[in-house]
């Protein structure tokens, strides 16, 4: 039931929880136990030794419990870019106690523990107090190497909220005294949606359309077709068409019947409210959307001409501050949002120092996840969105062409561009208006690789949050009582702390953004996309070998498409392991799954093809074969029509020596002589080995007599035989 590093917990007589323990060791005869407490990670304490079947009895009885989950996992399990920046120190406490950990049970008895660790002193020169300190945190994460890491995952705040009866006017010349009724307003409304709205008329057509088609006097005959005939005393006339329509049509009404309603309601509707009253403070609403930039790159060796790169921009609402943004080469999709996502939520510090920008903390502190997520139709539109959920980030996605419902991230790629075109006018920026015949074209002065495009936009970023907001910005009472900087990295640094912002650690976000799908495992691993991955633990646990994964055949994975040397699954104890491709498939490490895809693409196709073509194949082969096989039916037939089946067999170990050396001799290396005139000395007294006509000969010669003789012998035997009675 137990075995190391099992995490027991023990209960009071009331039931309520008393002390968690760690098993470190087991004696081989499985009579004692050494266990630590990790209550308190502040406080820990050295190990001491239980009866085994005290344990045992204390969980049948109900007063102990087997915990599943490691309460330390995030230290245990880190991230690579946490590792990478303490491992030099873990291994550092490592090479201190390392001789001694092993020494079981002896560095547990307290006076055998104080010999081993003076001689530690003696040998490292370390205080002993550091000593008993490494020796107690390793084993109180597990005897793990990695529980000497630095633990920093509770600094801070973790988890908490940052938070007419008679026609009027003049009479006219033509005595046209038409009078509008209600049924031709009817009419006219039926004419406008038909011919205006619909079909997208003018008012003048609309008009024409609708006296030929409602209020003609009959038809005639024209070229085989029937025209409408319109009587100019009998219907309205233009203008009245034209005052009724502005008379009963506001503004927004008809310029929805000439553009759309969806325009309208961008274009002409009040403007009465504030895009800011949707977001209560800071990170209560981000706006995240890509675009085309306004320059034109250039490949990394600068020889080849790229063109534009994807700008993506997350942007908090309350205080116009960018959180985040990512730059790509590739189009606008699911992962490159979800880089953009991932950088608006993580620290900007290491960003930044990647690409050789060195800055504080405090010029973008934008490191947390908002509670609201707004965007368009596009990538956050479908299930992968859903996985936002796990993030406690709610989507909530515009309708198609609305782009003023997420006005702020809009207004700022203008920010963005204009700034391009003011200041990279010389390196490949491009005009606001499409180039024309005869202008420059831009590409011509291109300079730039999205590396440095990404240096830019970063310098570019980091100013834009220092200046000023513009004057339409609100500024609330609290604002105003405690004089708040109205930037918005003043804005945002007065209302980090207040309200909603929240933080997840980097690889739970990566996790959760990263695509899923359902996989299967098999004898060969877990099969993905034509490649098959393995895992240590799943050599360890038999995965492979009973084509399951806690029980399930078809499993959940997430993957980076983008490189495909590993994928990710969420074990149901909530690990998460990763799996790397197999041996077989070592060669696409580091690929792009398109390209991958590719492979497997082209793999089909040719084999098809191949398919096709063996049939011709297989064809050619039988016709060849029949062909053979006729022949040398006949020719065996004419030879032996003369013998029996019996004298056919006769001297066959001899005949098949001789066929064999004849063949050999026929096929040697060594019978290809380029001059024929030239012989080897050494093989002047060599006898020449005979040729298959003497072969012939010399078996005719040879056994007739011998065949001749067994025959006659045989048939005297037979009739000699007497009958069977």
């Amino acid at each position: 039931m137990i075995v190391e590093n099992t995490i027991l917990e023990l209960f009071n007589s009331d039931l309520s929880a008393n002390s968690i323990q760690r098993i470190l060791w087991i004696s081989p005869n499985e009579a004692e136990v050494v266990v630590v407490e990790i209550n308190d990670k502040d406080k820990m304490k050295y190990p001491f030794f239980r009866k085994y079947s005290e344990i045992i009895n204390e969980i049948n009885n109900g007063r102990e419990r087997i915990i599943e989950i490691d309460p330390d996992l995030r230290l245990l399990s880190p991230d690579d870019e946490y590792l990478a920046r303490y491992k030099s120190s873990r291994d550092a406490n490592w090479d201190i106690i390392k001789d001694i950990v092993h020494q079981e049970p002896s560095i547990y008895i307290p006076a055998e523990r104080g010999r081993l660790v003076n001689d530690t002193v003696e040998k490292t020169g370390k205080n002993k107090k550091v000593i008993y300190q490494l020796l107690k945190k390793y084993w109180f994460y597990g005897k793990s190497i990695n529980g000497l890491l630095r633990n920093y995952f509770e600094c801070g705040a973790p988890g908490k909220t940052r938070i007419n009866v008679k026609k009027t006017g003049p009479k006219p010349a033509d005595k046209n005294i038409f009078i509008v009724t209600e049924k031709d307003k009817k009419i006219f409304q039926t004419a406008i949606s038909k011919f205006h709205v619909k079909e997208g008329k003018n008012l003048t057509a609309t008009h024409q359309h609708m006296c030929e088609t409602y209020y003609n006097s009959g038809y005639y005959r024209k070229y085989n077709e029937m025209v409408p005939i319109v009587e100019q005393d009998k219907i309205p006339t233009l203008r009245q068409f034209l005052y009724w329509y502005h008379k009963e049509h506001s503004l927004v009404r008809k310029y929805s019947n000439k553009y759309g309603a969806r325009k309208a309601v961008m274009d002409v509707r009040p403007l009465q409210g504030d895009a800011t009253e949707r977001a209560r403070s800071v990170g209560f609403l981000y706006e995240i959307d890509s675009t085309p930039a306004d320059i034109i790159l250039v490949a990394e060796d600068r020889k080849t001409i790229l063109g534009t790169p994807t700008l993506y921009i997350v942007k908090d609402v309350f205080s116009r501050m960018v959180v985040g943004f990512h730059a790509s080469l590739s189009p606008a999709s699911w992962i490159e949002q979800m880089v953009a996502l991932e950088n608006a939520s993580t620290s900007k510090v290491k960003f930044c120092r990647h690409y050789g920008i060195e800055i504080e903390k405090t010029d973008w502190p934008c490191s947390h996840l908002p509670k609201y997520l707004a965007g368009d139709r596009g990538e956050l539109k479908g299930k992968k969105a859903e996985n936002l959920v796990n993030l406690k980030v709610d989507v909530l996605n515009a309708p198609s062409y609305r782009g003023d419902l997420k006005p702020f991230v809009e207004q700022h790629f203008n920010i963005t561009n204009n700034k391009i075109r003011e200041l990279l006018y010389k390196a490949g920026a491009k005009p606001p208006k499409l180039i024309e015949r005869g202008d420059k074209d831009p590409a011509r002065d291109a300079a730039l690789t999205i590396y440095e495009f990404i240096q830019f936009m970063i310098i570019q970023i980091i100013t834009y949050n220092k200046s000023a907001l513009n004057k339409e910005y609100f500024v609330t009472r609290e604002m105003f009582g405690e004089k708040v900087e109205l930037t918005p990295l003043g804005v945002w640094n007065w209302g980090e702390g207040k309200k909603l912002l929240h933080e997840e650690p980097s690889n739970v976000i990566r996790y959760n953004l990263l695509p899923k799908e359902v996989v299967t495992v098999s004898r060969w691993g877990i099969e993905f996309s034509g490649m098959c991955y393995t895992s240590k633990l799943g050599l360890e646990e038999g995965w492979f070998e009973i084509e399951r994964i806690d029980g399930d055949k078809n499993i959940s994975i997430s993957y980076d498409p983008r490189n495909v040397s590993s994928i990710f699954i969420r074990l149901k104890n909530g690990n998460l392991e990763e799996c790397f491709l197999t041996d077989k498939y070592k060669e696409y490490e580091g690929m792009h799954l398109e390209d991958v895809k590719a492979i497997m693409r082209y793999k089909r196709e040719e084999l098809k093809q191949r398919k096709r073509e063996e049939k011709q194949h297989q064809a050619e082969l039988h016709a060849l074969t029949k062909n053979i096989v006729e022949k040398a039916k006949n020719a065996t037939k004419d030879a032996t029509k003369d013998m029996s089946f019996y004298e056919r067999q006769k001297n066959k170990r001899e005949t098949k020596k001789i066929e064999s050396r004849s063949m050999g001799s026929k096929n040697a290396w060594t019978g290809n002589i380029s001059n024929n005139d030239t012989v080897n000395e050494q093989t002047a007294d060599i006898v020449p080995f005979p040729t298959s006509k003497q072969n012939e000969s010399n078996i005719n010669e040879n056994t007739g007599e011998i065949y001749e003789r067994f025959a006659s012998k045989n048939r005297e035997r037979r009739k000699n035989r007497e009958p069977l009675e």
